[in-house]
């Protein structure tokens, strides 16, 4: 995206423009990280998902509060203490849908 890499899109079909975009925020700038969303969502209207720790949530809402004001009810916000459990809970449904011939 205009010389950026984006952490992780989703798209619905292999050419298009990305329908979900994350950005993981472990290391580094967390302005950087939430203007790459804005920006995705500008240019996109993609779907937008932040990842982080909650020390980094709070300058988050700070930013969005203010600077990223025209994001805050677009984003979605995950703290990354929760992914160990979405990959558990979706293991799971997978695992139970082979079970039962879903999949």
């Amino acid at each position: 995206m205009d010389n950026e890499r984006l952490d992780v899109v989703w798209r619905r079909v292999q050419r298009s423009v990305p329908t979900y975009v994350f950005e993981i925020q472990i290391g580094g700038d967390i302005y950087h990280a939430i203007g790459k969303l804005k920006h995705a969502f500008d240019i996109w209207n993609s779907n937008i998902f932040l990842i982080a720790r909650e020390e980094d949530m709070i300058k988050a809402d700070s930013l969005l509060s203010g600077t990223f004001h025209e994001i805050k009810d677009k984003i979605r916000r995950i703290n990354l203490d929760q992914i160990p459990k979405l990959y558990y809970l979706k293991r799971q449904w997978v695992d139970f849908e082979k079970e039962i011939g879903l999949l």
